[in-house]
This record gives structure tokens, C-alpha cells and sequence, in this order.
């Protein structure tokens, strides 16, 4: 017998044995896949919302470090200012002593 063509009988086998082993199998993956799809779309709202968080975080720690940068800003001026103020009065004592006059 030609091996392209089978017979009715060695189908219905096939199908009876084989085949409805097969489709069974494909079936349990179909809703394990399902399973899984919904597994997934949860778990990335999850993510998702977890990001959203983190995101918030972010944004508020980068206003806390711009204001302590323009607080330090502001800190290292008068800074300067007050060594400016105690500098001075210092030069000229110092030149006095180096000159020699008092």
C-alpha cells in the first residue's frame, strides 16, 4: 500500500487513540496559558503601581534636595559675609604688626 493515504480504519484508530490525546493536552496548555495571561496582567498592575509609588518618591526627595541646595546656597553667602566681616578688621592688625607701628 502507497504510505501518502490511510486507510478509514487506521484514521479512526488515530483519532480515537492519538488524537484525543493530543487535543487534551491542548486543551490543559489553553487554560494553563489563560492562567498565566491573567497572572500576568496582575502582577504588571502591580508593577505599575508600584512604580507609580516609587515615581512619587523621586519627585519628592528631588524637592528636598533642591531646597537644601538653596539652603546651602544661602548658608555659604552669609558665610562668606561674616568671614569677610572678621577678615578684614584681621589684614589690617596683621600689617600693623608687620609694619611695625602701632
Amino acid at each position: 500500500m502507497d504510505e501518502k493515504y490511510v486507510t478509514k480504519v487506521e484514521f479512526q484508530a488515530f483519532r480515537d487513540g492519538e488524537f484525543e490525546a493530543l487535543r487534551s493536552d491542548v486543551r490543559e496548555l489553553q487554560v494553563d496559558v489563560r492562567e498565566l495571561q491573567v497572572e500576568f496582567v496582575s502582577f504588571r498592575e502591580e508593577v505599575r503601581g508600584e512604580l507609580k509609588a516609587v515615581n512619587l518618591r523621586i519627585d519628592h526627595l528631588t524637592d528636598k534636595v533642591d531646597s537644601l541646595s538653596k539652603s546651602v546656597d544661602k548658608s555659604m553667602r552669609v558665610m562668606m559675609w561674616i568671614a569677610g566681616v572678621y577678615a578684614v578688621p584681621m589684614m589690617f592688625m596683621l600689617v600693623k604688626i608687620l609694619v611695625g607701628t602701632n
